[in-house]
């Protein structure tokens, strides 16, 4: 064995080191020459980063042939030994040592290769695919030379608003395109966001902008399509037309559109016109119908019975306009007392004549969805379920890229009990509107009842970023803390909702039974005054005798009303008073019908019947109730809910069952989901589990309530923040 010292006389004697050096600068001035040709033919960057590897995995090689060989009369040669035997020839068994060693180097080198690779990045579950787009509302240019006034003219503004809209419409009809709702561009612009996050935010590949101006009598579009991921430009184009040549001038941009993706679309893909006939050739009827869409997106009542008019005068200019048609029937319907937002006309009336406006748009306009959507609302409020699917699938399938109609179908069939086929509508709503109040407000809501409240709370906070002057966000933060059990957190957040909106009488009405539940009768005695809450208040402070002698008036007053001998029935069962109870639900319970019998998440009145013939000795009938009870409860648990309500219903139903184990389990799941009803143990259903077991239920309960009673009390002595 060699010394240190003789080692480094043998590498100097066989100049391995100057061998070596000489490789490297050599694999230096390689990878310059690779770097600058790379650039110059857009080369990927693994080419470089393959070339120095290989390079520099060459190493080993050119150290064994320094060490061993030299290079002589045109061969290789091996060094002549330190015996002074003559040096050997190159042969096969030198080439399998240098085989061998480019083999371990080459492994070596595509180890390190992947390592070097940069991770890829998870792609969300929400990114919409490559072939995505968002069209931005158009900026406005005021001309210097213009004279005519019409440059800052209110039509033109209504255009500049109006034009991302049409096009969107427009390019939502291309098959393999998905398309952003305009909507949302226009709120994340007036947000000031630069072009990236808008395009982050709405999950799209490239964006749509421009410019708009008027000169003389020539309206000037100059549009840009730009890289979502870097803003650069990948296309822009000039035109110039009439005012009455819009749609025409809209269509013309869409096509162009759709040619300068065509690359990222699926084979045969291009612009479908759908809305043929659509459009109109009147100014006037035009600018009318911008109009009343103006008016429309305010959401108001006194805004919708002004778009009425303004529809109803572009028809009046132009009775072929079948877009101004869809618009009247959609604002009628919005205007009748079916919807509880804007509520002014008889329902049977306002789908009458949405159907007549309808048709006539159809029948200038088959293949418009927009219509079709319509149409599918207005079966809806006439109770068509079938049809009314069968109407939104139509316009999904003439443009899969209207949001609101992917909203209307998860209203739909959540309401129909179809909860699986609900969350997939309203999801893709949400890719295709992520900044519309409705979509975060019931995505928000879906989460909250399953369970996944960070995820709610994201969702509701985004609304209320996004729309602070909106009440939905601190409703539906609201509703996210009581599903906790944070019943202080709630009141918080509906207190908040009522002081956006004093008129919405409903959530002043869930503060007001939260505040009941905590039992904070002493600080609000102003209950008492209210009729809807008097007999909760009269309960909940133990004055028992005033709440009966009440509800007996009230009962001799309507001895017809199955529902007023419930009540007074429950608030018996809640006080001890047995008997009473149940002659009471006794005497009612033929007069429910089986849709009031059990309605759920409680199947109430129908348990508290059955319990109240279990009293009577009549189990068989009793029976029936409650395999119907069981049943509901069994369907309603096959979704991902996660619902307290359910679990004490599960609990209530153990336990007249005679399962005190389950009832006891199923209660503890509930207190765990967030159940804080104060009255849970005062039930005489649950009246048939040991004492001894209940116990530690009720404390925890009990604990939960005064916790949330006192934070309640200690944000109450704290100052107000200033508006």
């Amino acid at each position: 064995m060699h010394s240190p010292r003789q080692f480094y006389q043998q590498l100097r004697q066989r100049k391995v080191l100057r061998t070596v050096v000489a490789y490297l600068i050599i694999v230096w001035l390689a990878l310059q020459v690779v770097a600058v040709v790379s650039q110059l033919l857009v080369l990927p960057p693994s080419v470089g980063n393959i070339a120095a590897i290989s390079l520099i995995a060459a190493t080993p090689v050119v150290c064994y042939l320094a060490w061993f060989y030299q290079y002589h009369s045109g061969r290789l040669q091996l060094i002549a030994a330190t015996d002074g035997k003559p040096p050997a020839m190159f042969g096969s068994s030198q080439f399998m040592a240098i085989l061998l060693i480019v083999i371990v180097s080459t492994l070596l080198a595509y180890q390190y290769y992947l390592l070097s690779r940069p991770a890829a990045k998870p792609e969300s579950a929400n990114m919409l695919a490559a072939n995505s787009i968002a069209v931005l509302p158009f900026s406005q240019l005021l001309q210097e030379s213009d004279t005519t006034g019409l440059a800052n003219s209110p039509e033109l503004t209504l255009l500049t608003n109006s034009l991302a809209e049409e096009i969107s419409s427009q390019l939502g009809r291309t098959p393999g395109l998905t398309v952003a709702s305009a909507s949302s561009g226009q709120i994340l612009s007036r947000q000031q966001l630069s072009l990236l996050d808008i395009a982050s935010r709405l999950q799209v590949a490239s964006l749509l902008t421009g410019t708009i101006s008027l000169q003389g009598q020539q309206l000037q579009i100059r549009v840009q399509l730009l890289d979502g991921s870097n803003s650069q430009t990948l296309w822009t184009n000039q035109l110039q037309r009439q005012l009455t040549d819009v749609f025409a001038l809209e269509s013309e941009i869409a096509r162009s559109v759709v040619n300068a993706l065509q690359a990222s679309l699926p084979e045969g893909s291009s612009l479908l016109d759908l809305s043929a006939n659509a459009s109109t050739q009147s100014a006037d009827a035009y600018i009318s119908y911008l109009k009343a869409r103006e008016q429309y997106r305010l959401q108001t009542s006194e805004a919708m019975q002004q778009a009425r008019k303004l529809f109803e005068q572009a028809i009046a200019q132009d009775p072929e306009y079948a877009l101004a048609y869809v618009g009247l029937a959609d604002t009628l319907l919005l205007l009748s007392d079916g919807s509880k937002e804007f509520g002014i006309i008889d329902v049977d009336i306002a789908t009458v004549l949405a159907k007549e406006y309808l048709e006539k748009a159809l029948i200038r306009a088959p293949q418009l969805a927009e219509a079709y959507a319509i149409k599918g609302k207005m079966l809806e409020l006439q109770q068509q379920f079938e049809p009314a699917l069968a109407a939104y699938q139509q316009a999904i399938a003439l443009n899969p890229n209207l949001a609101v109609t992917h909203m209307w179908q998860y209203l739909l069939l959540k309401q129909h009990g179809q909860y699986k086929e609900s969350l997939q509508a309203l999801e893709r709503a949400y890719q295709l509107d992520p900044v519309s109040v409705a979509i975060l407000y019931n995505r928000g809501y879906e989460q909250a009842i399953r369970g996944q409240f960070v995820k709610a709370s994201a969702s509701f906070t985004q609304l209320l970023q996004d729309f602070p002057e909106s009440p939905l966000g601190h409703a539906g933060l609201a509703i996210n803390a009581f599903h906790q059990g944070e019943l202080a957190d709630s009141i918080y957040h509906w207190q908040q909702a009522h002081h956006i909106s004093p008129e919405n009488t409903d959530y002043h009405r869930n503060y007001l039974g939260l505040v009941l539940s905590l039992g904070l009768t002493i600080q609000h005695p102003e209950l008492a005054d209210i009729p809807r809450f008097r007999n909760s208040y009269l309960l909940r402070s133990g004055n028992f005798s005033t709440l009966f002698e009440e509800m007996a008036f009230k009962i001799a007053a309507q001895p017809d009303d199955r529902w007023l001998k419930f009540e007074m029935a429950w608030y018996q069962m809640l006080a001890g008073e047995t008997l009473g109870t149940v002659k009471l639900l006794i005497e009612s319970y033929r007069t429910f019908t089986a849709e009031d019998l059990y309605a759920m998440p409680m199947c109430s009145p129908a348990i508290e019947i059955a319990w109240a013939l279990m009293q009577e000795h009549k189990e068989a009938e009793a029976g029936i109730l409650l395999a119907r009870c069981q049943q509901q409860l069994n369907d309603a648990m096959q979704g991902e809910l996660r619902d307290s309500y359910l679990n004490h219903l599960a609990a209530r139903l153990a336990a007249l069952e005679g399962n005190n184990e389950q009832a006891v389990q199923q209660l503890r799941q509930a207190l765990a989901y967030g159940w804080r009803e104060w009255w849970t143990f005062y039930d005489p259903i649950l009246h048939s589990i040991p004492t001894k077991q209940l116990a530690p239920l009720r404390q925890q309960l009990e604990k939960a309530l005064s916790e949330q009673r006192q934070l309640v009390l200690t944000r109450a002595k704290q100052p107000a923040p200033a508006d």
